[in-house]
């Protein structure tokens, strides 16, 4: 056993038989540092100490092995995944008009908490009415209303990996005509999205072409007209205004786990599928969102097994 008192006399050791030396930093395409780090104050340590060794970046090489997923890996995803599953079904029994978010979030850590997990590595967002349309609304102290749809970002975290759900149902169980239309026009563009998913695709070709398959689906709602997306820019894409962000991300230690967007896609890749149409001036948004796990001959979706279908979602909660 040796004690943090220990480390600098142990360091030293170690230190004068190595030559090059691999120092962690921060690579993450999201992080945004503006102080002065652990990590920054220890590489300026060892700099200063031993000047002449060699020092290389150790992110590059965790990025590319948490990329691809172990068996092991892959198999506490699953059971994220399905303590997730536990939890959105406990709710479609709980949820009726005048719930609360906060009480909405805390049937799903009553279900994740009782089976040893808690919740994935982010506040989950539980949106009701208006607030379907704020994309990281984590305030979850509003009533749900009758006639209100309600927005569940949410996931599990077991054993250090994470499970990241979206789904979007009715307050009162029942979508309406135009709730179930934008719905259903989310789902198709998520089964489109999970079918380009595959080995060798790459970042930016799948992300265009899934927009590409959004602006169908915005033009057979009413919401961009045809001439208007043919004559549009290239670099600012209408369908932007009611699609705003990306559509998968990389899954594993981190919800928004580490990973090159210029790598090809691979087996053993985990990526989120998570599209979705927002209407502010209707005070309707809409996302879903799965687990999908990159094959040899296609992807295996983590989360086949939670209800998605909108009329599942009605039958469900209507018993």
């Amino acid at each position: 056993m040796n004690w943090l008192s220990q480390f600098q006399a142990l360091f030293n050791t170690l230190m004068a038989e190595c030559e090059h030396v691999y120092l962690n930093t921060n690579e993450h395409t999201r992080a945004v540092v503006e102080v002065e780090t652990r990590d920054a104050r220890f590489i300026r340590y060892c700099q200063q100490r031993y000047p002449l060794h060699h020092y290389e970046r150790a992110a590059p090489l965790m990025h590319r092995l948490r990329a691809v997923k172990s068996p092991r890996e892959v198999e506490a995803i699953r059971k994220a995944c399905a303590l997730t599953e536990q939890g959105f079904r406990r709710v479609l029994n709980f949820v009726k008009p005048g719930v609360t978010e906060y009480g909405v979030e805390a049937e799903y850590a009553h279900e994740f908490i009782r089976h040893g997990a808690g919740f994935a590595g982010y506040v989950p967002i539980i949106a009701s009415g208006a607030n379907t349309c704020v994309l990281h609304y984590i305030h979850n102290d509003q009533v749900c209303r009758d006639g209100d749809l309600l927005l569940m970002d949410v996931g599990a975290g077991y054993a250090n990996y994470h499970a990241d759900m979206t789904r979007t149902i009715p307050v009162n169980g029942r979508f309406t005509a135009r709730q179930k239309a934008v719905y259903n026009a989310v789902l198709r563009v998520m089964r489109e999205a999970r079918r380009m998913l595959v080995t060798g695709n790459l970042w930016d070709e799948y992300h265009r072409e899934v927009g590409k398959v959004m602006e169908g689906e915005l033009i057979g709602l009413g919401l961009l007209d045809a001439t208007d997306v043919k004559n549009q820019p290239e670099e600012a894409p209408l369908y932007k205004k009611y699609f705003m962000h990306g559509t998968s991300h990389y899954l594993g230690l981190d919800v928004h786990d580490v990973g090159s967007k210029y790598r090809p896609f691979e087996p053993g890749m985990v990526f989120t599928c998570e599209p979705g149409i927002y209407l502010r001036e209707e005070g309707l948004g809409i996302r879903l969102e799965n687990n999908l796990l990159i094959t040899e001959s296609g992807n295996v979706d983590l989360m086949e097994h939670i209800p998605i279908e909108a009329e599942e979602i009605e039958e469900l909660m209507n018993r």
